[in-house]
């Protein structure tokens, strides 16, 4: 990535949060305003039981909710072999960008796996230096 992008991408994700942040901020604002007429009218209508099966369940999806928002934003871990980035479930990733590769074949400047953003042919090498089988780099991952 260039740094051009790599700015564009960070002010992306800073504006974000700011919007979110300044949504959050308005919608308890907007809650505080009106839970004085709100709250008389729920409890005349329902149950103290009621309301604290609706508390737990609002506590316990929340909770959910921040459990799989954290595994959902957990970045795949890399292991570098034979020249190239494999992740968790042994697919080859792109040593220069990072983003998954496939399409190992013949090339002209010979045998590996083609990247097309970066434009270049990564070869599966052992220490010597010579050509491995994708299906024996992946065995002995």
């Amino acid at each position: 990535m260039t740094f051009l992008a790599i700015i564009k991408d960070k002010l992306a994700d800073r504006a974000a949060e700011g919007i979110a942040a300044s949504l959050t901020v308005l919608l308890v604002w907007a809650a505080y305003q009106v839970a004085p007429a709100v709250l008389p009218a729920i409890e005349a209508a329902t149950s103290k039981r009621v309301l604290l099966a609706l508390l737990v369940t609002s506590l316990v999806l929340n909770f959910v909710f921040v459990l799989v928002a954290f595994f959902s934003s957990k970045k795949a871990d890399f292991r570098i072999k034979y020249g190239i980035y494999w992740d968790r479930e042994k697919n080859p990733h792109c040593p220069a960008c990072k983003i998954p590769i496939s399409g190992y074949a013949k090339y002209d400047a010979g045998k590996g796996y083609y990247c097309k953003p970066c434009n270049k042919i990564f070869r599966l090498t052992d220490v010597a230096g010579k050509d491995i089988d994708p299906m024996q780099a992946v065995s002995e991952l």
